[in-house]
């Protein structure tokens, strides 16, 4: 899948209608008429390198960022993005599958609804304890190596204490498909399935974007500041 910053946004979008999302966390305004994606970015104040470097994790499987196009410039970008994905994750997605737990769970018995609630809550707050390390350690950090305001380099130990959450979605998948009774409707079950397969697949692209993008330009930032 080629993009290109000469691509009008209309075009990027019919070929792949979940990009909406990136736009929808970089707050870009509709309508944006014809603009290509350089005067969108140029106009958001952001590098078109990097939209297009997110655009394409989003949208190519298995695509594997470099970030020798980037610089340390692009790290503000960077922040803002997460920040902005982290506020969908805890104001969008995460009481979307709530609600939808408790559509399943009304057509379960009380002990059984009360198991699986209390599965997806820990699932839950492990997810806003997660996004909660990365506002108040890493992206701090992140900001202050930035402006200069660092005795010591702490990425590596930063990211060493960074924990996994994809995988525990697998866990709650799994209850919801093999465990329930029979009287769960499917079609609830499938409403709420899609909802957290979505989300894993967006927390492994946000992890991406963690691992291969922002970490190794802070890497590179340490580097000059030779502490």
């Amino acid at each position: 899948m080629l993009f290109s910053k000469d691509m009008k946004i209309i075009e990027l979008i019919d070929t792949d209608y979940d990009l909406l999302s990136i736009l929808l966390r970089l707050d870009v305004q509709l309508p944006f008429g014809d603009i290509s994606i350089e005067q969108m970015c140029r106009r958001y104040d952001m590098s078109p390198e990097l939209f297009l470097m997110i655009c394409q994790i989003y949208a190519v499987a298995d695509f594997e960022p470099q970030v020798d196009q980037l610089t340390g410039e692009d790290l503000h970008c960077i922040i803002r993005y997460l920040r902005a994905s982290h506020r969908y994750y805890l104001d969008t997605v995460l009481p979307a599958i709530g609600s939808g737990v408790e559509r399943v769970l009304e057509d379960c018995d009380h002990k059984q609804g009360a198991i699986v609630r209390k599965f997806y809550d820990d699932y839950a707050d492990e997810v806003r304890a997660h996004l909660n390390y990365e506002e108040t350690q890493i992206f701090p950090y992140v900001e202050s190596l930035i402006g200069g305001r660092v005795s010591k380099v702490q990425m590596a130990e930063n990211m060493a204490n960074h924990t996994d959450i994809c995988d525990k979605v697998d866990d709650v998948k799994s209850i919801i498909i093999k465990y329930l009774p029979e009287s769960c409707p499917t079609w609830k079950r499938c409403d709420l399935l899609f909802d957290l397969y979505r989300m894993r697949d967006d927390l492994a692209k946000h992890t991406l974007i963690e691992t291969k993008i922002l970490a190794p330009l802070v890497y590179a930032e340490e580097r000059k500041l030779a502490l």
